[in-house]
């Protein structure tokens, strides 16, 4: 096991023996922490939508029962075990509340669709303009239904990806690993290799988005398309990848 800090391994051996909640709250204060940084990380996620604070409270609510739940015989690191679980509680909990206006919905909608007519009357991948313009609507108002509908898109990609790439940049091979670890290292494995499989453009979009955090305007300059092309592609790509890890998750049953 590895060495703790005297005062630390007393106070969790206390509350271990006693579940006393003067103790329990002394611990929760000394992590609290770690919510606050979770939730301001994906605080792009949901901001828009919902308050930081509901969701640093609900990332306290999650912490409690992390606490509760800790087993401190276990070689494992409290800050990462609880990073863990307290990302995954928070992601769980935006996704719940289903933030997405029912108008977000529509408009990306009436974006493809009219990406599609475009397309058929001009032979080629129309450009923003041209589907503003379709639309009768500004470029302001195009570009901010744009950033909406991308906004879905990338929950959907914290749902998938968020826990398992924590857990690989964080958990360690020299100690005891839990059986949720070891499964959540596997479903990253699958999600590698779906990402691999996807077509090049698609591939290449969820690269620069998220591995480079290049702008969607800015990728679908370098790909000479428009943004509601590059967000559909994006979108396109998450699909895929949610049905590989669902049919993963089918077969674990």
């Amino acid at each position: 096991m590895k060495e703790i800090q005297p005062d630390n391994e007393n106070l969790w051996e206390r509350y271990a023996e006693t579940k006393d909640i003067a103790i329990r709250n002394q611990i929760i204060e000394k992590y609290s922490y770690l919510v606050k940084i979770i939730a301001l990380k994906i605080r792009g996620v949901y901001e828009q939508y919902g308050d930081v604070d509901d969701v640093i409270n609900e990332g306290i609510i999650a912490l409690i029962d992390i606490i509760d739940k800790f087993d401190i015989s276990k070689n494992v690191k409290f800050e990462t075990y609880a990073t863990i679980r307290v990302k995954g509680a928070i992601i769980d909990y935006v996704r719940k509340q289903d933030w997405t206006p029912r108008k977000v919905k529509t408009d990306a909608k009436i974006l493809s669709q009219a990406e599609k007519e475009l397309n058929i009357k001009l032979g080629r991948t129309p450009n923003d303009n041209e589907i503003a313009e379709f639309l009768q609507i500004d470029m302001e108002e195009y570009n901010q239904i744009v950033r909406n509908t991308l906004g879905t898109s990338i929950m959907s990609f914290e749902e998938l990806v968020g826990e398992a790439n924590l857990r690989d940049r964080e958990i360690k091979y020299d100690y005891e690993l839990p059986e949720d670890i070891y499964e959540t290292k596997e479903l990253s494995k699958v999600l590698k290799e779906s990402i691999n499989q996807l077509k090049e453009k698609e591939k290449l979009v969820i690269s620069l988005y998220y591995k480079e955090e290049i702008k969607l305007k800015d990728i679908s300059k370098i790909l000479n398309i428009s943004n509601s092309r590059a967000s559909q592609i994006h979108s396109m790509a998450l699909e895929k990848l949610k049905k590989s890890i669902k049919e993963y998750l089918q077969d674990k049953i």
